[in-house]
């Protein structure tokens, strides 16, 4: 590997970063038509300078005023880790000012089951369900194996970022784990070996047995993009600022917050940890409020109901809700009885020996 590569490649802390400034460096050397990673430090710093400026104006014709500064983020940390001194401040006076963002409507539980009509791919279906019923952002699902599963009576956990500072625990309801096993189930009977290491979403294949390659981040945005296109959502709609009302990807992470944060007697510091929120309200909640699977799983079923999108499937859930709290109030009704028994016992017990001391 080149020298400049590989001390750019080190100077990142995550395995994200590290993918999302490659892309973006790789577009300035493209742009130029630069023949490698190396040969961008022989350019006389002067004509670099100029190539930089040129290149910052040039995105501001092309995209979002908001984004300018996420494609210049890789190329400046690259030159900086390869000792290339350019006058950054000048440069970062040519960025555009920021506009208000666009992009923060939700998709709605009758858009997202037009979607999943729209299409008989197994796995176009079980990755929007995915997507729809734990509210994780896209980029996380590369990176999620079979072993970051569990079952949880008939839904699913799912530790995501797993061994990373962003941890974070969410689950998936019945509706979706069964569009999962079915996806599993087709890999399975292609001839797929599964293990515990096997990617929970792979690349497309012609035989099973191939090695199982997960999904990247571009392939998932091209899946749920093709899908929403074919169910005609996109009809008519226009972008604002670079894009549309509804993201393709964020809106299902959207419609997770939106119902989840607004169900009665759900507690929202919960809610937030299972979207990998940082809780900035509440400090001290990052540190010592570290609830149990079960704990957030408690709330997570309480939204079960709004979450599910086929509505015969949402009226048995929230009927199993409604029979599950007859039962709870049955259990209390009992356990108060017991309380009652044990407290008159006591009661005779005490009258026994205030008797008995007489």
């Amino acid at each position: 590997m080149q020298r400049s590569l590989l001390l750019f490649e080190n100077s990142l802390k995550t395995e994200k970063t590290r993918e999302r400034y490659l892309y973006y460096l790789k577009k300035f050397k493209d742009f130029y038509k630069l023949k490698d990673y190396d040969s961008m430090l022989t350019i006389e710093q002067k004509q670099l300078q100029i190539m930089v400026e040129d290149y910052v104006m040039m995105l501001k014709k092309r995209i979002s005023p908001n984004t300018v500064n996420t494609y210049m983020a890789g190329i400046q940390a690259f030159f900086e880790t390869n000792d290339i001194e350019l006058r950054w401040k000048k440069i970062r006076r040519l960025y555009p000012a920021k506009v208000k963002k666009t992009g923060g409507k939700m998709w709605t539980t009758e858009e997202i089951d037009l979607m999943l009509k729209s299409t008989r791919d197994i796995r176009q279906k079980a990755l929007i369900h995915f997507l729809a019923a734990s509210g994780v952002r896209r980029g996380a699902i590369p990176e999620l194996k079979l072993k970051h599963l569990s079952k949880i009576e008939d839904c699913y956990s799912i530790s995501v970022y797993e061994g990373s500072l962003e941890e974070y625990t969410t689950f998936i309801h019945s509706e979706a784990a069964f569009w999962l096993d079915k996806y599993l189930e087709k890999r399975k009977n292609d001839g797929e070996y599964l293990d515990k290491n096997s990617p929970l979403f792979r690349k497309s294949y012609q035989l099973g047995i191939q090695k199982a390659l997960p999904v990247n981040d571009e392939l998932i945005l091209r899946s749920i993009w093709y899908v929403i296109k074919k169910s005609g959502l996109r009809a008519g709609q226009e972008k604002r600022s670079g894009r549309y009302e509804t993201q393709t990807d964020h809106g299902f992470r959207n419609r997770w917050t939106t119902i989840v944060e607004n169900i009665d007697g759900v507690k929202i510091i919960l809610a937030e940890k299972m979207i990998g929120h940082s809780v900035k309200s509440v400090p001290m909640a990052e540190i010592y409020n570290l609830p149990t699977t079960e704990i957030l799983f408690k709330e997570y079923k309480k939204a079960i109901p709004e979450l599910i999108i086929d509505n015969s499937v949402r009226k048995q859930a929230e009927l199993d809700q409604l029979k599950q709290k007859q039962v709870n109030q049955e259990q209390l009704k009992d356990d108060i009885q017991d309380m009652k028994v044990i407290i008159t016992h006591l009661s005779s017990k005490i009258d026994t020996l205030e008797q008995s001391k007489k």
